[in-house]
């Protein structure tokens, strides 16, 4: 395995044929057949370009052109955070400036270091820091990625930053095919928790869904299901966990809704689990939405007068258990009552109407029910549900 990558990193080298100078010159590679990242301090001090060096060798690895995320790069141009006593260090350059190639090579050599990563990390929980120090090291990512020494963290928060985030969705595509894509999905899934709870981390983990195979997902696959619960209790943690669901793939698929709908009785009824629930049920999957019904039963009455779990009770309706909903409201003593409170009033809306397009007898037996206690409706949220009785006759 450590040959292969090894292998993978010396053919992403060997394309380079020149180094990029900040002058615009160029000077021969002279130790690129070796697989071997050059060393600037052996070239005199002279080094790559910000960004051409790492871009230019995988347009050539990988056939295609390569944007990454040029504008994170432009829209940093101070750097104001290593003033808290660095040794030998003096804040505050241009990141335009022919001094910030020295300032690359010195973070690389900290993030090699466990003290030196260790006050990295410190720096990297400021996010004018993160962006100054991912725009550095952009260009030495893959040595940083296959360095043992080397923490995962800086994909992790470069993931959390606006630019840093489209860098690496980028970085993704380009390295689709590579071995090297495992070392990207290892720092995302030991961090996937937080990634998921996070506004801008979680659409990095949408990325490799998107774009890589399900056999190359499946470690973000596993955490997924191992982290789930936890997380549809967030309320961005459901929210990410809802658009996961929407876009795995391959046999953990069906492992991972069948944890959802296992458990849906108690996610129906948290304030963000209930997301999950519905955007399950929304997918139609027959087995899936039989078991999400089978375990809601006696449940729904109850469901129905909480604003989280009306919502569910009514995606049941526009799914396959409506039979099953209007028969336990019809065998209930507390239709009435649904019928009534703030939030039930919708949720008996809602059985009418789709009753009355899908299942005719079920909706004469509920009309009738509904009708015997008219004088109880006229007060209050009954008053809606009288009105679309009204308009359905």
């Amino acid at each position: 395995m450590a040959s292969m990558y090894s292998s993978s990193l010396e053919a992403l080298q060997l394309p380079f044929e020149n180094l990029y100078l900040f002058d615009n010159s160029s000077l021969s590679l002279n130790a690129s057949s070796a697989g071997v990242f050059p060393d600037p301090q052996r070239n005199h001090g002279l080094g790559f370009s910000r960004v051409g060096s790492f871009r230019s060798c995988l347009d050539d690895f990988t056939g295609k052109s390569t944007n990454l995320g040029s504008s994170m790069f432009d829209n940093v141009n101070w750097f104001n955070g290593f003033s808290n006593g660095s040794p030998g260090f003096q804040p505050i350059f241009s990141l335009d400036s022919e001094y910030s190639y020295g300032y690359s090579n010195w973070v690389i050599d900290m993030a090699k270091t466990e003290e030196g990563s260790k006050d990295l990390q410190k720096l990297l929980s400021n996010s004018t820091n993160s962006n100054m120090i991912f725009s550095w090291v952009f260009d030495f990512i893959v040595e940083l990625m296959i360095d043992q020494s080397v923490p995962h963290n800086y994909i992790y928060y470069a993931s959390l930053l606006k630019y840093g985030s489209c860098s690496i969705k980028k970085l993704i595509t380009v390295l689709e095919k590579s071995p090297l894509i495992t070392y990207v999905i290892k720092a995302l899934s030991d961090t996937f928790e937080k990634l998921m709870m996070d506004p801008i981390g979680h659409y990095v983990i949408f990325e490799c869904l998107d774009v890589l195979d399900s056999q190359t997902n499946d470690p973000l696959n596993i955490q997924a299901m191992k982290q789930c619960l936890e997380l549809v209790r967030h309320e961005q943690g459901s929210v990410s966990m809802s658009g996961f669901v929407t876009r795995i793939k391959g046999p953990r698929r069906d492992q991972l809704l069948n944890l959802i709908s296992r458990n849906s009785a108690f996610l129906a009824q948290d304030p963000t689990g209930n997301y999950v629930v519905q955007c399950v049920i929304q997918l139609q999957n027959p087995a899936m939405n039989d078991q999400i019904f089978r375990n809601l039963e006696g449940y729904y009455v109850k469901l129905s007068t909480t604003k989280t779990g009306s919502y569910v009770v009514e995606h049941c309706f526009l799914s396959s258990g409506l039979d099953r909903v209007i028969n336990e409201l019809l065998r209930s003593d507390r239709l009435v009552s649904v019928a009534k409170d703030r939030y039930g009033n919708y949720v008996v809306q809602t059985a009418l109407k789709e009753s009355k397009k899908r299942e005719i007898s079920l909706h004469g037996r509920l009309v009738v029910k509904l009708e015997q206690h008219f004088k109880c409706l006229q007060h209050g949220y009954g008053r809606n549900v009288l009105s679309v009785l009204r308009s359905l006759q």
